[in-house]
């Protein structure tokens, strides 16, 4: 059963796998991208971009109506350090506990820093990238 201290990490590379497939393990996935002006340079492919500034639990209970669908959630900032995992407790905290029970969320370990690194070139994985703010690291 799933509760508030079930918070996963996630590495890049399986978050690539689940990319470039179409689909997680546990079938439909959201990847939640929780970066403010610093969205800037790019994102991950299909993910929604949802302002930590904008966190309330009044968004956080409409996130969940919007991606009702997913079996997994992903959540990352820059670093993944801060705005990323405490977006996630909070989501976690926000929703309904039967609705969250059959759910994985997770957190991006090293966040989009740590994905351009590794992605940020590949127009399958990455949208948006522009590389000339990233060349000099986060």
């Amino acid at each position: 059963m799933s509760s508030v201290s079930s918070l996963k990490h996630i590495d890049h590379q399986i978050l690539e796998k689940w990319l470039l497939e179409g689909k997680s393990p546990a079938g439909i996935f959201t990847v939640i991208d929780v970066r403010d002006s610093d969205y800037a340079g790019g994102h991950i492919h299909n993910s929604l971009h949802f302002p930590f500034n904008q966190v309330s639990l009044e968004s956080l209970t409409e996130l969940a109506t919007k991606i009702n669908d997913s079996d997994d959630i992903v959540f990352h900032c820059a670093l993944s350090q801060q705005r990323g995992p405490s977006t996630a407790l909070k989501f976690m905290r926000a929703v309904d506990q039967n609705w969250l029970k059959d759910r994985n969320v997770y957190v991006l370990k090293g966040g989009f820093a740590n994905w351009q690194q590794h992605y940020g070139e590949d127009e399958r994985l990455t949208d948006g990238y522009k590389k000339d703010i990233w060349q000099f690291g986060y």
